[in-house]
């Protein structure tokens, strides 16, 4: 079955031959706080031909889970916007991203039944690996990610998230740190990456969306976590702790970082709510193009130092900064609305404030002693 592989090897070489100028490669590790409005396409977009990403992505998953379970996104990302070509043997190839943490950051063959290590990746065709519920796509990532530039001359950044919850709650933020500790650390050795952590938004969940599905396991033990500013704080502290721990094993060229995206969130909820909710796909929990566009200003200040070109962001159409966008929200949930011209203007400027100018919020808490939200 040469032909997935012979596709892998020409799409290697054509967007090798598109970026002429010298780019940043971008490996995105993490959960539905990344495939909503598919946030690895929408970096790249507002990299402006200076970012080249792939992903391992999973919904709902952790540090630990996912280095189990790998990627998720079959079938989700199985549309018209994700197709990568079609192969003379197996038909159409989707962009669903690498089978594993593993492959995206070492290029390693994906053997589901080899060693029982991912034996517990889902079947659910519903949230299920590509690679175990499609012949075709693990041999095409077999060899893209084998082939891949940026994993054969190291990502220079490995952007991970945690869930949403685990960096605040004792339990989860010491299984995530086993997991950096036992698996990140050899491999961000080996590859010479920047790990930078997600520091993800904190919200409510009050789920206004108009459909019968209601993902329950999100409102399930907030104990603790009910305050968006305490929230948004104790997540910090969990990524701190994920941070000091790298550093006591990667050289200072490695130096972890944390994009501070929770942070910019706090920022909108004190100075107007209104709009703070419109940051919010309507489940309440994940973002809206308009939290995604804050996300996205927030992680470019973090990796490259600078804010993403204004006018790229504030251009006309903002909604062609998804126009790549392999999917935006589930397909049985309600369209989100993109943002306009004086809430883009703005949620630059909330960054700028935050990255550029060092602005706090005031309801932030500086916690210094590893604190933990309860557990119930």
């Amino acid at each position: 079955m040469a032909c997935s592989g012979a596709f892998a090897s020409a799409y290697v070489m054509a967007n090798s031959l598109v970026r002429a100028r010298p780019v940043a490669s971008v490996a995105f590790v993490g959960n539905s706080m990344f495939y909503f409005n598919d946030f690895p396409r929408f970096f790249e977009e507002i990299g402006d031909g200076g970012v080249v990403q792939n992903s391992c992505l999973h919904g709902g998953a952790s540090i630990g889970s996912l280095v189990i379970e790998g990627n998720s996104m079959y079938p989700q990302f199985e549309t018209a916007g994700a197709i990568l070509g079609l192969d003379d043997e197996w038909g159409t190839i989707y962009d669903y991203g690498a089978c594993t943490v593993r492959q995206l950051l070492s290029g390693e063959e994906y053997q589901p039944d080899r060693d029982g290590y991912y034996s517990e990746a889902s079947n659910d065709l519903n949230n299920a690996n590509p690679c175990r519920a499609d012949a075709a796509y693990m041999e095409y990532a077999n060899a893209f990610f084998k082939e891949s530039t940026a994993v054969r001359e190291g990502w220079d950044y490995v952007l991970i998230n945690d869930n949403s919850r685990s960096p605040a709650r004792w339990s989860t933020r010491e299984h995530s740190l086993e997991t950096l500790r036992e698996f990140y650390v050899p491999l961000l050795l080996e590859t010479g990456s920047t790990p930078v952590f997600l520091w993800t938004h904190a919200y409510t969940f009050e789920n206004t969306c108009e459909t019968e599905y209601v993902e329950n396991s999100n409102v399930v033990s907030m104990t603790g976590l009910e305050d968006i500013a305490n929230f948004t704080s104790l997540t910090r502290v969990g990524y701190q702790a994920y941070v000091d721990l790298l550093n006591s094993y990667l050289p200072s060229s490695q130096a972890p970082r944390i994009a501070p995206v929770g942070l910019a969130f706090l920022v909108v909820h004190e100075e107007n709510y209104e709009l703070w909710k419109t940051l919010f796909h309507c489940d309440g929990l994940h973002a809206s193009p308009s939290g995604s566009l804050l996300q996205g200003c927030i992680v470019y200040y973090t990796l490259f130092g600078k804010m993403p070109n204004k006018d790229l962001i504030l251009r006309e159409d903002i909604s062609s900064l998804w126009s790549r966008a392999r999917m935006m929200q589930h397909a049985w949930e309600p369209a989100n609305q993109f943002p306009d011209q004086a809430t883009a203007k703005y949620l630059y400027r909330v960054a700028e404030r935050v990255m550029v100018e060092g602005h706090v919020p005031t309801s932030f808490i500086d916690y210094q002693n590893g604190e933990v939200a309860s557990e119930a």
